[in-house]
């Protein structure tokens, strides 16, 4: 033990001092190798041609008047049905003891028309859109919905002008204002010619 202690710890420290100085060798050689470089220079250049101005395009000029519009409002036609004639009923006829209710249909009191799209316009769109909705105690219009339709162009102003639309309430027997469901326009779209 006293003999690895003797020749072991100077050997020790010899060869961590050669180490020591051969790695500092070693990067003093690789600085001396690779001097630094500065990076190239690159210019990019490129010849402008000259631009010739282009001419503004003209401005379009809008029309003095629209052409008018031609909506026809078909009003819902209160036809009675198929019925049973008063004669063929066996028995006494009662009114079944419910309450009445008044079956007339309510009347628009607001009634602005649509606006001829300028896109469908453009297009040659024409025809009957059939609207339905609900009409609410307070006259208001909602639920719009387009149960047919002769192009599909138009749908969006006929359900944009329904809903500016108001209308006098039904009312039930002892006067109150009711919901009345499943209510129908119809609004006509046709282009004429000037």
């Amino acid at each position: 033990m006293l003999f690895r202690m003797i020749f072991g710890l100077p050997g020790a420290a010899l060869v961590t001092s050669l180490l020591f100085v051969i790695m500092a060798w070693m990067v003093r050689q690789e600085a001396l190798v690779n001097p630094p470089v500065d990076p190239p220079k690159i210019d990019i250049l490129a010849k402008l041609k000259p631009t010739k101005p282009t001419p503004n395009p003209p401005r379009p000029t809008a029309p003095d008047d629209p052409p008018p519009v031609e909506i026809d409002f078909i009003d819902p036609i209160d036809a009675p049905g198929p019925g049973v004639p008063i004669d063929r009923i066996p028995g006494p006829i009662t009114d079944g003891g419910g309450p009445i209710i008044d079956m007339t249909t309510t009347r628009p009191t607001i009634r602005p028309h649509p606006v001829y799209p300028e896109n469908c316009r453009a297009r040659g769109a024409q025809g009957v859109v059939i609207v339905e909705f609900d009409v609410t105690p307070e006259g208001d219009v909602v639920n719009p919905r387009i149960v047919s339709t002769a192009n599909a162009c138009l749908d969006r102003a006929v359900l944009n002008t329904i809903q500016k639309w108001k209308y006098s309430p039904k009312q039930d027997s002892s006067g109150r204002p009711v919901m009345q469901r499943g209510v129908r326009e119809f609004f006509n779209f046709q282009l004429t010619e000037e």
